[in-house]
């Protein structure tokens, strides 16, 4: 694994792991212009669709767009700082809501989806599968981190206080 050295007062110093911070520059791109593409295809075809799939595919783009902003969100802050809390908020975003939301667009036979939505949409799965891997790896990380952290502090206080 990759990691990039951050210093903290000069006594400690975590890892950031470069991988996922890679992939998540890389899928803030990728999500810019997917909500471009998708918001484009989505208008121009939304007369053509049934009605229970013009609501559907409306709301699982708002809520795609919504969710995928504050995940990216925590898990770039999560991995740069090294906090197990956002890190574990961005894997299960990731998992229990990101991953049926984008299985949606790239699996639902009737959207009349063209090639150019369907392979970005496989990029944006690909992606987020990535995400998970190296989201578990830096979240295993940063709370090793943070329990020798823990455990570091309390045998300093242990120490003083006799």
């Amino acid at each position: 694994m990759i990691y990039t050295f951050v210093h903290i007062n000069n006594s400690m110093e975590y890892k950031t792991m470069l991988r996922l911070q890679k992939c998540l520059y890389f899928k803030i791109n990728l999500f810019v212009l997917w909500c471009f593409v998708t918001g484009f295809f989505l208008f121009m075809k939304f007369d053509k669709l049934s009605h229970l799939t013009k609501y559907l595919s409306a709301t699982v783009f708002l809520l795609l767009s919504g969710i995928e902003i504050v995940r990216l969100y925590l898990g770039r802050y999560g991995n740069l700082s090294c906090r197990v809390p956002e890190l574990a908020v961005f894997l299960m975003l990731t998992i229990l809501m990101q991953m049926p939301l984008v299985s949606f667009f790239l699996f639902h036979p009737y959207l009349l989806s063209t090639p150019t939505e369907l392979t970005l949409h496989a990029m944006f799965w690909m992606t987020t599968i990535i995400e998970i891997v190296y989201g578990f790896r830096a979240l295993k990380q940063a709370s090793s981190l943070a329990k020798s952290i823990y455990l570091s502090t309390t045998q300093n206080h242990d120490l003083s206080a006799m």
